[in-house]
């Protein structure tokens, strides 16, 4: 009886981070319909840190569930595609006119990441390679937004800088629905032991960007954004100088 009783928790425990999830996506909407983006944002990351934490979990106590699945994607669809969209809104095309500019593109980055979850949950019924993920995911592209709102709190007034924030709206949500992989940086093998090197060098990003969040979190997030593209376009040089190699081989 007490077995059964602990595994209950365990199912619990990773389910109740994705409501926590799901609570500070909430706080993140509630912040920006106040007109406090920096707050906004500041929830969003910390939405991000429950996701990373409710997968871990999940797979440290192994209690990774069919329910567990879909409650996280829903969970995304509110902390990291409603939460930024109405973020982006407000904050960057609010004051344009006509309206349906703003609508528009904040709205596409919704969209995107809904299609970007939606085939998440087909694929995992194929048990896909954990190292890599199949197009960037929506937390990825949330967090890369709200670090640009998290800087500069203050809303947008220039044209310019709105054509800007569409341009990137466009590229981000075309890399969620892109069959681009992108690698898992949270990916670990709970069997094996984490290399000190790799576990040194985890602590010396996570204290940097606590120390410096306003340099780093843009920094880091446009990182990973583009590190998809740029591998992808790696290895189909390397795959045409192969091909190329063969046929003068042959």
């Amino acid at each position: 009886m007490q077995t059964i009783h602990r595994r209950t928790e365990l199912y619990l425990l990773p389910n109740l981070l994705t409501v926590v999830n799901v609570f500070f996506g909430y706080l993140s909407i509630l912040s920006t319909f106040h007109g406090k983006y920096k707050w906004a944002a500041f929830w969003i990351f910390i939405a991000a840190l429950m996701d990373a934490f409710d997968g871990i979990v999940a797979r440290l106590t192994k209690t990774t569930t069919e329910i567990g699945i879909q409650l996280d994607s829903l969970a995304d669809v509110i902390s990291f595609g409603s939460a930024t969209s109405f973020l982006i809104y407000f904050w960057g095309f609010f004051w344009i006119h006509p309206a349906s500019f703003g609508i528009f593109f904040s709205f596409v980055f919704l969209a995107g990441g809904m299609l970007r979850l939606a085939r998440y949950n087909i694929l995992q019924k194929f048990k896909p390679d954990r190292k890599y993920y199949v197009g960037l995911t929506v937390p990825s592209a949330s967090l890369f937004l709200a670090a640009i709102v998290f800087v500069k709190p203050q809303p947008l007034n220039v044209k310019l800088h709105s054509f800007f924030i569409a341009f990137l709206i466009i590229f981000v949500a075309g890399c969620m629905v892109s069959r681009i992989k992108y690698r898992n940086f949270l990916y670990f093998n709970p069997q094996k032991r984490i290399a000190l090197r790799t576990a040194f060098i985890y602590v010396i990003i996570f204290a940097s960007v606590v120390l410096f969040p306003k340099i780093l979190l843009p920094i880091y997030f446009s990182i990973n954004i583009v590190s998809g593209p740029v591998e992808h376009v790696f290895r189909r040089l390397k795959h045409q100088k192969q091909k190329v190699a063969v046929k003068q081989s042959g």
